[in-house]
């Protein structure tokens, strides 16, 4: 487990490093999420071609600190313990995210006039290892030069994904202000990994 957790910050730094050499500013132009995400992948691609032995991208989609940005823009904030995705005994593991039990409580709104303040807080204060910051989209294209100015010059990591399944279906229920239960939602398994629950069994009397 230390090995992939060691191996999946470096991807993460070297992604950062690799659009420094590249010149690819994302505070002044839209990030567009799919075209790095293919960037990025013919990128190892083209490492495995000229030595296959080279080792795949590892996956992960959580961190300490999650920042959602939604359909129209809005912010919503969540923490969780460190989860380090890719530790399953299956391959499905590295490539879906685990169903993490995130509840509508669990996400704070926070506005754009307060979201420099609010990372600040979490991230620029602390004497020990800040962490990477997930920011997470529910769409494609993130068009927002100052929360990208501030995380540049704050030096803060961060890493740019599309929202979970579970992210979105969370979301809307806080939105809607609807009771919520994960157990009686129809997820769909080829975009989310549910953990593994031991069947009962028949006890039967003599």
């Amino acid at each position: 487990m230390a090995r992939i957790f060691i191996g999946f910050m470096i991807c993460f730094l070297f992604l950062n490093c690799e659009k420094k050499k590249e010149k690819t500013d994302v505070k002044s132009k839209p990030y567009i999420i799919s075209y790095e995400d293919r960037k990025l992948k013919n990128y190892y691609d083209s490492l495995q071609k000229n030595n296959p032995k080279t080792p795949p991208p590892p996956k992960g989609f959580y961190s300490e600190n999650q920042l959602i940005i939604d359909k129209k823009r809005e912010f919503y904030y969540y923490k969780k313990d460190f989860m380090r995705d890719g530790c399953g005994t299956t391959p499905k593991s590295d490539t879906v995210p685990h169903l993490i039990n995130l509840k509508p409580n669990d996400l704070v709104k926070i506005s754009q006039a307060d979201l420099a303040n609010f990372l600040s807080d979490d991230f620029t204060t602390k004497k020990e290892y800040k962490g990477i910051l997930i920011i997470a989209s529910q769409n494609d294209t993130i068009k927002n030069e100052l929360l990208f100015n501030f995380l540049n010059k704050k030096n803060i990591s961060f890493f740019i994904r599309k929202t979970t399944q579970e992210e979105d279906t969370v979301l809307k229920y806080k939105k809607r202000n609807e009771t919520y239960k994960s157990e009686n939602i129809k997820w769909d398994q080829d975009r989310i990994t549910l953990p593994f629950i031991k069947p009962k069994l028949d006890k039967t009397t003599k």
